[in-house]
């Protein structure tokens, strides 16, 4: 018969330093214009390119359940007319993330139709502001976890793509800051 471990045995429980989660703060790319690393670009787009339509499926999902909550939409199916909608601005947004696209004609339509519309937010853009934010979130999680999805001797290219994707993340995000915090033309 074995003996089990004691608690004599065990080392004792160190207290672990409590850490806020960080969130991305918009960067504001009017006033500093983002310079992209052109090596972690490669290794962003070779991440997330293939993934783009398994990534679309899911923000869409994230989409519906953050607005809805997850009991509506599994009761009421929301209308094809919203998915598809829904589904052509994440993959619009997805393709510029993967892309690398921080320009201007990029920043208005993330900031003013795509963001806007996967939060469901109608003219009214500072209604979804908070879902927008938590997107931005779900996509940097999911596209981290695509860019690490390997075990690797050297991490330094993960890294600086990592590094590049919260870069666009940041810059999108305050693209849709900016936008809903513009007065509304009547």
């Amino acid at each position: 018969m074995t003996k089990l471990a004691t608690s004599d045995r065990l080392a004792p429980a160190t207290p672990r330093e409590v850490r806020p989660f960080l969130y991305l703060d918009p960067i504001r790319s009017a006033t500093n214009p983002v310079e992209l690393d052109p090596a972690g670009l490669r290794v962003l787009t070779a991440a997330l390119e293939p993934a783009v339509p398994m990534l679309v499926r899911a923000v869409v999902d994230q989409s519906v359940a953050g607005q809805h909550g997850p009991e509506i939409s599994r009761r009421q199916p929301p209308q094809v007319s919203v998915l598809n909608r829904r589904r052509r601005a994440a993959r619009a947004w997805l393709m510029a993330i993967a892309g690398g696209a921080v320009d201007a004609g990029t920043l208005h339509a993330v900031g003013t139709q795509w963001l806007p519309t996967l939060a469901g937010a109608g003219p009214e853009l500072d209604h979804g502001l908070p879902m927008a934010r938590a997107l931005v979130e779900f996509v940097r999680g999911a596209a981290t976890a695509l860019v690490f999805d390997a075990p690797a001797e050297n991490l330094l290219p993960q890294a600086r793509a990592l590094h590049v994707l919260e870069s666009i993340l940041s810059v999108h995000l305050s693209a849709a800051v900016d936008a809903a915090r513009r007065p509304r033309a009547v």
